[in-house]
């Protein structure tokens, strides 16, 4: 398990850190660490940037959006998320998220941006669905070929 910020960089709290990004073999779990009362416009964009490119790696089947350290999302924050979460989905990977507020359930249950969108209580339980989907997908393939 290896763990970086959004630029690549073992990770250290500071305030230019607007996501932490840890890969778990084919799944990505990427936590935001603020919103845009925590962090400008630009640097959450330009982060949230490189964390796309991160999740076009062909080996991310998966990504887990840990919410536990932001309670409410901004809209700034929220679209960034809603970026990557499609982007992914587009090319037919999975997307759950986890530790979330009642706020940040409420709001996030309402969006059907990915597959299969739901909500878990640790990133732990996240990574598993994701895996379970991913090896179910797997047997379907193989036996349609």
């Amino acid at each position: 398990m290896v763990t970086e910020d959004a630029i690549g960089d073992s990770w250290m709290s500071d305030k230019t850190t607007v996501f932490v990004v840890e890969h778990v073999d084919e799944v990505v779990i990427v936590e935001p660490l603020g919103d845009e009362s925590s962090f400008r416009y630009f640097d959450i964009h330009n982060q949230a940037n490189r964390v796309m490119r991160a999740l076009d790696d062909s080996s991310v089947r998966g990504v887990v959006v840990d919410l536990r350290s932001v309670p409410t999302l901004g809209w700034v924050m929220t679209s960034a998320i809603v970026r990557l979460v499609r982007n992914l989905d587009y090319r037919g990977g999975l997307a759950v998220y986890c530790s979330a507020s009642q706020a940040n359930i409420d709001q996030f249950s309402s969006m059907k941006l990915g597959e299969p969108w739901s909500h878990h209580d640790s990133r732990d339980d996240g990574v598993a669905v994701i895996r379970e989907l991913i090896v179910s997908r797997s047997s379907l393939s193989d036996e349609g070929a």
